[in-house]
């Protein structure tokens, strides 16, 4: 799909900086009128527009196919305020809504992509990616849009005439209307970049320098025993004065020098900002939380009553992992190894390893491990409607490159689309 490259003096209506989920969406929205008159709901405005997209990579929607575990978890019904982040604490809330998943699931079905309800969370129902990939490459095609692939932004000037001059490795191109949607620095080998922030500060436009965020957490416990297994836990993310900032429950994966997993990922957004302020982090998991303290020691009293002879291990593998029995044991440090051995002090100690098995964070993974980043285009220089910037007339900033980013579970392509919709629209609009 790639199209004439060089110098171009032609004044394109619309140039996107990235063929993201986000860029895609905001150029079919900007062109497609059977899409305006779904959303909008307004008297038809047929628009010709000419728009170029440049993408850096050689394919479009590259991060698109991983996403979900290559599934492409569209959307999810759960909303809550814990879904975003940002420093702009309610910026993302007035963006996007509960019911706006909806919006996305609607927005695909008019690409061509069925989509399949799995207990709120929306996937194609073909369960590939790639499915919504080739509906974006072909609407881009329907609606005459030119994308030159395997091409970098790398400046970006307003003209006299107000139009604007974007500079490439292989050229110059004109436009009337920039969407910047370079999406954030996470995962580099498909694709991640911080150079969107390069051109915000060209305009003058604060932002917050990119971390990894949906990530694996580091710490310093050696857990080479516990690689591999998987528990059901409470997370608490504490600091040192034993402050609660966080807490989430789901399952947690062990390797032998992180801890990983779902319940991890939405909590390593707090934990980075934690940790870039210097705080010492500790995550508190309770592995038993539908058992209260009080009721698990007196259930270890009672076993030692009845089973006597029997081992610490068996004592503790009727409710956690034989792996995690032996850690929490390692770290009682006891040569005892019959229950019967054990007084009610220890017995005390042993619940309370249970319900609050301490692993003190270090560092979060980097960014070619993270699934999203944090960071990004300082939320108060962005009008919510339209994603655009409120000190730049023609200029939007969407997806990945603002500074907001989503839990697991669909929220963060949402996201993408959402924003790329309310550019788009508010460019088809335009005179």
């Amino acid at each position: 799909m790639d199209g004439l490259k060089g110098v171009n003096k032609m004044i394109y209506d619309l140039i996107v900086a990235g063929a993201g989920a986000s860029g895609m969406t905001a150029a079919i929205c900007a062109t497609d009128a059977d899409i305006y008159k779904q959303f909008q709901h307004k008297a038809d405005q047929t628009r010709k527009r000419s728009v170029l997209i440049i993408e850096k990579n050689k394919k479009i929607g590259k991060k698109l196919y991983a996403t979900g575990n290559g599934r492409c978890n569209l959307s999810n019904s759960s909303f809550r305020l814990e879904c975003y982040n940002s420093k702009n604490e309610f910026f993302p809330y007035k963006v996007i809504g509960a019911k706006d998943y909806q919006i996305v699931n609607q927005f695909a079905e008019q690409l061509g992509v069925a989509v399949n309800d799995e207990h709120g969370y929306y996937y194609p129902m073909s369960r590939q990616a790639s499915t919504i990939v080739w509906a974006f490459n072909d609407r881009l095609k329907k609606n005459q849009i030119q994308v030159h692939t395997g091409e970098i932004v790398i400046g970006l000037e307003e003209q006299s005439d107000h139009t604007y001059c974007i500079q490439t490795d292989q050229g110059q191109y004109y436009a009337r209307n920039i969407v910047l949607a370079c999406g954030g620095a996470a995962a580099p080998a498909l694709g991640g970049t911080d150079a969107g922030c390069s051109l915000l500060d060209q305009l003058g436009i604060p932002y917050y320098p990119f971390q990894p965020a949906l990530c694996k957490l580091q710490v310093k416990e050696k857990m080479s025993g516990l690689a591999g297994v998987r528990s059901k836990a409470l997370v608490t993310v504490m600091d040192v004065s034993s402050e609660i900032h966080a807490q989430e429950f789901g399952e947690v994966q062990f390797t032998d020098q992180t801890l990983s997993g779902i319940v991890i990922f939405n909590l390593s957004h707090t934990v980075g900002e934690m940790l870039q302020d210097g705080e010492s982090v500790s995550l508190c998991l309770d592995l038993v939380p539908d058992i209260n303290e009080a009721d698990l020691y007196m259930h270890f009293r009672k076993f030692r009553t009845n089973n006597p002879e029997r081992s610490l291990q068996a004592c503790l593998n009727g409710f956690v992992h034989e792996k995690l029995a032996t850690y929490i044991l390692e770290q009682c440090r006891w040569k005892q190894e019959r229950i019967s051995e054990l007084n009610d002090v220890e017995l005390q100690k042993l619940a309370d390893q249970i319900k609050k098995l301490t692993f003190h964070v270090t560092a979060t993974a980097g960014a070619e491990d993270a699934q999203v980043s944090r960071g990004g285009a300082d939320t108060r220089f962005i009008d919510p409607e339209t994603m655009k910037l409120t000190v730049q007339e023609h200029i939007y900033v969407i997806g990945e490159l603002l500074d907001t980013d989503g839990i697991c579970g669909g929220y963060n392509l949402m996201w993408a689309v959402i924003t790329g919709m309310k550019a788009g629209f508010s460019i088809y609009d335009s005179n």
